[in-house]
């Protein structure tokens, strides 16, 4: 071998080593990402549902959804729980667009999300009804389950109600 092919062979394994130790770190946090498999939507049968009033803020529920299953889920079918508070209801209660998540709420199996219903408002003048039990699904489509709410029955307006999309902590379903 003369001395020139060994110099381009040194180098080509300088330059490869060089590759393999700056992109093998690259390349091995890469791999457990591309590999992690992405959890299924939320199913009404993998969870089971409480909603309870709450000393603050007043004309609230908290609504909680604990993952029964034995797989992790998350709410990427519907960010926020589609409510009926009346059997008359024509659509679901409408969102409070400002209490989105920065991500998609992930369930491990035993872990529970938080949903803060508002109820009513003091300065509204629209009349209400009163109610012990909340409709709620997690995807279009599906039936609802319904919920008694504890510590219920709560007053309830209408035009004036909305929910928060799913929260991984109650402070944060609350705060609207």
């Amino acid at each position: 071998m003369s001395k020139k092919t060994a110099k381009v062979a040194v180098a080509s394994l300088l330059a490869a080593g060089t590759l393999a130790l700056t992109a093998g770190p690259a390349l091995a946090q890469a791999a457990p990402a591309a590999s992690a498999a992405k959890p299924a939507p939320c199913t009404a049968s993998a969870l089971k549902f409480e909603a309870g009033t709450v000393s603050r803020p007043i004309n609230h529920v908290l609504i909680k959804a604990t993952n029964t299953s034995k797989k992790t889920c998350d709410f990427s079918a519907e960010s926020y729980p589609l409510l009926r508070l009346h059997k008359d209801q024509q659509a679901v209660t409408p969102v409070i667009e400002d209490s989105r998540p920065q991500a998609v709420v992930t369930l491990a199996p035993g872990e529970t999300a938080y949903a803060g219903l508002m109820l009513s408002a003091a300065d509204s003048p629209e009349k209400g009804f009163k109610t012990g039990r909340i409709g709620v699904a997690v995807a279009k489509n599906t039936a609802l389950k319904d919920v008694t709410v504890k510590g219920g029955p709560v007053y309830v307006q209408p035009g004036v109600a909305q929910v928060t999309y799913w929260q991984d902590n109650p402070a944060d379903a609350l705060i609207w």
